[in-house]
């Protein structure tokens, strides 16, 4: 199961960045919607006290679609289905993980997935200059005009994968008392790091390193003795290191944060600014209803909304879902944030927390809403499972 999980977790969306594939199908030929459907066969003929709980997180998404096919004009019934479908086979991830999450083994999950990175590592170097690897003279970030993206869609993806891995190894690094296997994941964390410096994901990097910071200053405060006063020390100064060493080179990361702090930063002044706008434009022109599930990306919501400053697709999980789900998908959202907030608090485990803020904080400004690996970080924080039952 963990070897199996672990080519997923690498090359779930390897089919996606094929020459012959459609663009179109880019978001559906996801590798992790096949587990899923396993999911549901699972949670139907194994897990039948779960079904209840499918039915109370699938239906409302259901009769949803199904005003909104009455009720919005020249709706794409087609991309109506597919993203209620999606979203439900979302679900039945999130629930297969809660229930099987006891039986999974992270640190051999872990290994697997940094070992394959490993090898990815040099093979990308060889073949710097596959198109299929490598983001070749890059469009958006004009500062470094090659980005790594491996086998997933885009750089920014790889740098959302990469950031959940690290997480988890801070926590196993941390937690290990075997000199020999914090050395192993330390390598393994520098491997990671190197693969995120090469992709250049601004977006995950950012959002990777605020909460990092963010938990770790609460988990000090709440904790408050010796031993953490002196991580506290080390961590600030590791990373006013960072800082300093960031601002000195003059890396794309310390010039896109001037670029957007001044506005001049048209990727990230689209995604905050121009998605904001058009979210909210969205959702009051169409009197909280929505453009429709899986709508937006079309000819017609562009034409709609070009006011807005929308020329392309929403790159934002929460805003896009938003957008076309209108007021019911802000109480969906919310609901759903609740109910995960809540199981953190009361496990009160460092290694949930930096999962979920992570996951939600890039949601906002990126990413997709029926992005598998999400839903599957959901069922890690709804099962009865602890961090601290790792072995």
């Amino acid at each position: 199961m963990e070897i199996l999980m672990a080519l997923l977790y690498c090359f779930h969306q390897m089919f996606a960045n094929l020459p012959f594939v459609s663009k179109t199908l880019t978001g559906n030929l996801d590798l992790f919607y096949a587990l899923a459907a396993v999911g549901i066969v699972f949670v139907i003929f194994k897990r039948k006290r779960d079904i209840s709980l499918l039915i109370m997180a699938a239906l409302p998404i259901v009769i949803y679609g199904i005003l909104q096919g009455l009720i919005i004009e020249d709706l794409d019934m087609q991309k109506l289905f597919v993203n209620i479908s999606k979203i439900t086979l979302c679900i039945s991830l999130m629930i297969l993980t809660s229930a099987k999450i006891h039986d999974f083994k992270i640190k051999k999950f872990i290994d697997y997935v940094c070992r394959i990175f490993l090898i990815l590592t040099p093979i990308a170097f060889i073949f710097s200059k596959s198109e299929y690897l490598w983001r070749l003279n890059d469009t958006i970030n004009k500062y470094s005009l090659l980005r790594l993206n491996l086998f997933y869609i885009e750089p920014s993806e790889l740098g959302f994968h990469l950031s959940f891995i690290i997480i988890i190894l801070m926590y196993l690094i941390i937690k290990e008392k075997a000199s020999k296997s914090r050395i192993k994941y330390i390598v393994y964390m520098m491997d990671c790091l190197i693969l995120l410096g090469l992709s250049q994901a601004y977006g995950a990097s950012v959002i990777l390193l605020g909460t990092i910071a963010l938990v770790s200053f609460i988990v000090l405060l709440l904790k408050i003795n010796f031993k953490n006063i002196l991580v506290g020390y080390g961590l600030a100064i590791i990373f006013t290191i960072t800082i300093i060493f960031l601002v000195v080179t003059k890396s794309s990361m310390y010039m896109r944060t001037i670029d957007t702090l001044d506005g001049s930063d048209s990727s990230n002044r689209y995604r905050v600014g121009v998605t904001q706008k058009f979210t909210s434009t969205a959702v009051t022109e169409t009197s909280g209803v929505g453009v429709g599930l899986g709508n937006l990306n079309t000819d017609r919501t562009r034409k709609i909304f070009k006011s807005t400053g929308m020329t392309a697709v929403v790159a934002a999980s929460f805003p896009y879902f938003i957008a076309e789900g209108g007021v019911f998908a802000i109480l969906y959202s919310l609901l759903l944030i609740v109910f995960l907030t809540i199981n953190v608090l009361f496990k009160k485990n460092m290694l949930l927390a930096n999962l979920l803020l992570f996951s939600l904080l890039y949601q906002i400004y990126g990413g997709y809403f029926t992005n598998p690996v999400n839903w599957i970080v959901y069922g890690m924080i709804l099962s009865e499972w602890r961090p601290e039952q790792i072995k």
